[in-house]
């Protein structure tokens, strides 16, 4: 019991003593962490409505792209860009002018990395290495 107090007692004391700074600390980076989630939330929005619209269309594929620090997904249709998700005033030609189209996602691909290592693994118990992963 005494290892409990003398370890609940210098938490106390760390409190007391660092408190305070870690109370602004927190009030400061509260706001840019809100923004950086809210960004990633508002990207992944933008990258499900562009995947259903691919979905919709023949040979459909997405690609992100960035222009500042905002990213968007471009849908194609075969090797056209017809739309952008989310909406932006510059057309999706210019936003594509030095884009590697090769990256671009289909809507059948398995884009997650889980996804990919079950795969692999799938792969190598069909080849008889089980536990050789490549």
């Amino acid at each position: 019991m005494a290892g409990k107090a003398r370890i609940v007692t210098q938490g106390v004391k760390l409190g007391i003593k660092y408190g305070p700074q870690i109370w602004v600390a927190t009030q400061a980076l509260r706001e840019p962490a809100k923004e950086a989630a809210n960004k990633a939330i508002s990207s992944e929005r933008a990258r499900r409505q562009a995947m259903a619209h691919a979905t919709s269309l023949a040979d459909g594929s997405i690609l992100k792209v960035y222009r500042g620090d905002q990213s968007h997904w471009v849908v194609f249709s075969g090797d056209e860009p017809v739309g952008v998700h989310p909406q932006t005033d510059l057309p999706a030609a210019a936003l594509v002018e030095r884009a590697d189209l090769t990256k671009r996602i289909r809507p059948g691909d398995k884009v997650r990395a889980t996804d990919r290592a079950k795969d692999a693994a799938t792969a190598a118990l069909r080849r008889g290495k089980p536990n050789q992963i490549n």
